[in-house]
């Protein structure tokens, strides 16, 4: 029963994300850049920064047919991450995903959700018997005053061995030595990473196509290492 994944780095991995793949001009349309209302912020040194790793986080994700409007959803097991955190300002870090545990939340008869998580496993989709990992890096945290995210994570996802640029909106709190960050929904365009089944951009008649603008939201918690 094909269909697509839905999915949080945290930050998250949207994912989804708005998260844009940067300098895809296919995609511009489809995927805006969330509006980043900045605030001058003091620059923060890395040296002395503190390393925090991730405890717990989920990514959750939809899919939808095209013309139906109708689809499903699921979840990604954040399975480890992360984070330079110096004067109370996250820098930097990454977040990795278990590909293997993606689930489908909102079928409720066994055997049909247990085929389409197949789906999801296979070549049409994400292949997790030959890319069993995904991962989010983030160099760059750029301030915000939006009401629902603080910063946005500026790196790379990378995914089936493809890697491109993401911008991931977050809301960020660190208080001592826990870090929570939840994002909204953000979307990612999944024919970047080569997720091409029943997509528009293959000549896929309509009332077969998946859109290729996938929706996810993120939340991690992490821990400053002893």
């Amino acid at each position: 029963m094909p269909f697509l994944f839905k999915k949080t780095l945290l930050l998250s991995l949207p994912i989804f994300f708005l998260l844009c793949c940067k300098n895809d001009p296919k995609t511009e349309a489809a995927q805006a850049a969330p509006k980043i209302d900045t605030v001058r912020v003091d620059p923060v040194p890395t040296e002395g920064a503190a390393t925090f790793k991730v405890t717990e986080g989920i990514v959750e994700w939809s899919g939808t047919k095209t013309m139906k409007k109708t689809g499903h959803q699921g979840t990604i097991t954040v399975e480890s991450g992360e984070m330079l955190v110096n004067q109370g300002q996250l820098l930097s870090g990454k977040v990795t995903l278990d590909m293997n545990s993606i689930s489908v939340t909102d079928i409720k008869d066994p055997g049909e959700r247990r085929d389409l998580e197949s789906h999801l496993k296979d070549a049409d989709f994400f292949e997790v018997n030959k890319f069993p990992k995904a991962e989010f890096v983030f160099t760059e945290v750029l301030p915000s005053t939006m009401p629902n995210f603080n910063w946005v994570l500026s790196g790379s996802l990378t995914m089936k061995g493809k890697t491109a640029p993401v911008n991931i909106p977050v809301k960020v709190s660190i208080e001592g030595d826990m870090l929570r960050a939840e994002t909204p929904a953000f979307p990612i365009n999944r024919t970047q990473w080569d997720v091409n089944f029943r997509s528009g951009m293959l000549g896929t008649v309509k009332d077969k196509m998946i859109d290729d603008t996938v929706p996810l939201t993120l939340k991690i918690v992490a821990k400053k290492k002893e």
